[in-house]
């Protein structure tokens, strides 16, 4: 009898951790010509998502991490429905901190991070996938 309770109660935590939000980034757009960047959040899980904090990221491509952030911006993204997305206006590099004294005006090229939920304000089904990271 006890392993049908534990059965049970796998089944129970495996179900309900899907009826969770998952929050994603998706390719940001980066306009080098304006330096601008704006982000695309979409939940693909199964329930609202409340209101969190995302961070984004530009370095110098190549940059060890230790060296990481070389600037950034935390966004106040808003709730995002299930199955639905929300676009930030753009973004101009000029609002980024630069704690390390990156020069954002004069890069061609970047390494984007993009941190969604970067607080954990939001329990979601998968935690692991909030990260962007590219060169662009």
């Amino acid at each position: 009898m006890r392993t049908y309770g534990i059965l049970l109660s796998a089944t129970v935590v495996s179900l309900l951790a899907g009826c969770l939000p998952n929050l994603r980034p998706q390719t940001p757009t980066i306009d080098l010509t304006a330096k601008t960047v704006a982000i695309t959040e979409i939940n693909n899980g199964h329930r609202d998502a409340g209101p969190h904090l995302t961070y984004i990221e530009i370095n110098r491509v190549g940059a060890p991490d230790a060296a990481k952030p070389q600037s950034q911006y935390s966004v106040r993204a808003p709730g995002i429905a299930r199955g639905s997305s929300w676009t930030s206006e753009p973004i101009p590099f000029s609002k980024f901190s630069s704690p390390r004294g990156l020069d954002l005006s004069s890069l061609t090229t970047l390494n984007l991070v993009v941190r969604v939920d970067a607080k954990d304000m939001v329990r979601e089904s998968n935690e692991n996938d909030n990260i962007y990271d590219a060169n662009q």
